[in-house]
């Protein structure tokens, strides 16, 4: 395990879902980030990419050293008020690494084809049934066809 990646407890599981749906609340029919089942993707892109992964681990030591948290049994058993101050307090606390913390559950929750769905964004390939581009103009290169080789022959 390298020093970036993440070897998350069951407690920390816990306390990554319940903040995903802080930053990304239920909305319509669409559930929050973390009760979409998203938290293991966040772990794992987490555990890929060394800004993610420091950011993670920082955040969840953060919460699990917040005083609130501790007195009360634990992030989870905090009420919502008292899971947004924890939050705000890490976002004014350690912005960067707060803000790369935010933008891993947007990249996974933006990721997901039901949030797709909800957003009726058409995933897939942009071709075929993308955008319809006019058939190819050959005449476009012969400006560039008449030109000398500029560069050496390997």
């Amino acid at each position: 395990m390298t020093d970036y990646q993440i070897n998350l407890t069951d407690t920390d599981r816990i306390v990554l879902k319940e903040t995903m749906n802080l930053i990304l609340p239920p909305v319509d029919e669409l559930p929050g980030a973390g009760d979409m089942g998203l938290a293991s993707n966040a772990e794992e892109l987490a555990n890929r990419i060394p800004k993610y992964g420091l950011a993670t681990r920082r955040v969840l030591d953060a919460i699990a050293l917040d005083p609130s948290a501790r007195a009360e049994g634990g992030f989870a058993a905090l009420d919502q008020d008292q899971r947004n101050s924890a939050l705000k307090t890490l976002e004014a606390s350690i912005p960067e690494t707060f803000d790369n913390f935010v933008d891993l559950i947007y990249i996974v929750y933006y990721s997901d084809e039901r949030v797709h769905k909800r957003i009726e964004w058409r995933t897939g390939p942009l071709q075929p049934l993308g955008w319809e581009l006019p058939p190819f103009n050959p005449q476009i290169l012969e400006t560039t066809a008449k030109r000398k080789p500029f560069w050496r022959k390997a």
